[in-house]
């Protein structure tokens, strides 16, 4: 809500002064580069979705897609995506980055991500010190701002929903076999099975929706009435601990299966993507439950370890929003109705022609 942000946009000394903000303020919209669905897409990844989502609600303003490689200004914000950017003036708030400029590429075709020659990289906040690192170039800390930006989303959505399940066990893309918004599970994964006698009680989620606000607000509330969470989707962990909903990290390699604690320094084989956001919440351990692709789950261990393991995260929201590259101009519900039907939301485009964003940017830059 925009008594929320009142403090902060009531003490900011006047306007932006950078060239995004100013950008921004001519025409009335955000130059944004995300991870979005394309013209051959009948789906959103709601993760990648939230980036223009999340920059909508805290600077009040239209969002309009631009390349990630590309000679205009730019924004970039939530997801594992800064690997992917060239050129140009880009803006960075909250963003994650991979070692690798092609991670999804066969490992002997990959190509080391560095920003050498980069000198348009203007970096406010990343999601984490190892993002931080692989974007500025420069030692842990330099920056010091981090945090996912969806973790800001309960200021703005933050119901009462009723519990309806007493376990979300929410799946990556990669394990799905398809990309339908109903999860269909890879048949090989036996990890994911789940006895009758608790199919009322556990309840599998993917992050796939349609394309539009309303499945955005359906996928949420999805989570929500989940009262515990347990998930191999980094978006998935950050819904669950931005909201408060206990939740484990449930990786599938590990010294033994179960509830163990990880070390998130050097030589940790979780995922990049989690150990950069638990680091920058300032953890340096981490209790995850570790179950193998081809076993079946314990269910009730499962749910027991996280009572027993998870504890609320401290997070720094408000040097976050100070970061925020843009003037503050947060979105308030409309009387009576949610957020999401805020006219702003419900008027941003999620879906586009690569080609056709690519032939407007030459336009642009032409």
């Amino acid at each position: 809500m925009r008594s929320i942000f009142n403090a902060l946009v009531d003490r900011a000394s006047g306007k932006k002064s950078n060239p995004l903000a100013r950008y921004a303020r001519r025409h009335g919209k955000v130059p944004l580069s995300w991870a979005g669905s394309t013209s051959t897409m009948d789906y959103l990844n709601v993760g990648d979705a939230l980036s223009a989502v999340m920059v909508a609600l805290l600077s009040g303003r239209d969002i309009e897609r631009i390349p990630s490689q590309s000679q205009s200004l730019r924004m970039a914000c939530v997801g594992t995506i800064g690997h992917g950017f060239a050129g140009g003036e880009v803006w960075f708030w909250g963003t994650g980055a991979s070692l690798w400029e092609n991670p999804s590429a066969p490992v002997e075709d990959r190509r080391l991500f560095s920003v050498a020659g980069e000198k348009g990289f203007h970096v406010a906040a990343t999601r984490g010190p190892y993002s931080e690192q692989l974007l500025t170039g420069r030692p842990e800390g330099s920056v010091g701002v981090y945090g996912d930006p969806v973790w800001l989303l309960p200021r703005f959505y933050n119901p009462a929903p009723v519990k309806k399940w007493k376990l979300g066990v929410i799946v990556h893309l990669s394990e799905l076999s398809d990309r339908d918004p109903e999860p269909h599970i890879r048949p090989e994964l036996l990890r994911y099975g789940i006895p009758e006698h608790l199919r009322g009680d556990i309840h599998l989620i993917n992050t796939v929706t349609p394309i539009g606000m309303d499945p955005i607000k359906g996928k949420i509330d999805e989570i929500l009435a989940c009262e515990r969470i347990v998930s191999t989707s980094l978006h998935g962990m950050v819904f669950a601990e931005s909201y408060g909903i206990p939740c484990l990290h449930f990786p599938v390699h590990g010294p033994q299966n179960g509830l163990h604690s990880r070390d998130l320094g050097e030589g940790c084989d979780l995922d990049t993507r989690v150990i950069d956001l638990y680091r920058g919440l300032g953890l340096s351990k981490l209790p995850v439950y570790t179950q193998a692709h081809r076993e079946p789950t314990n269910w009730e261990d499962l749910m027991a370890a996280i009572d027993r393991a998870w504890v609320e995260k401290a997070f720094d929201a408000e040097k976050l929003i100070n970061a925020f590259p843009l003037d503050l101009e947060p979105l308030q519900a409309p009387q009576g109705k949610t957020i999401w039907d805020h006219p702003v939301l419900q008027a941003l485009v999620l879906q586009h022609d690569v080609n056709e964003l690519r032939r407007l940017d030459k336009l642009r830059a032409g």
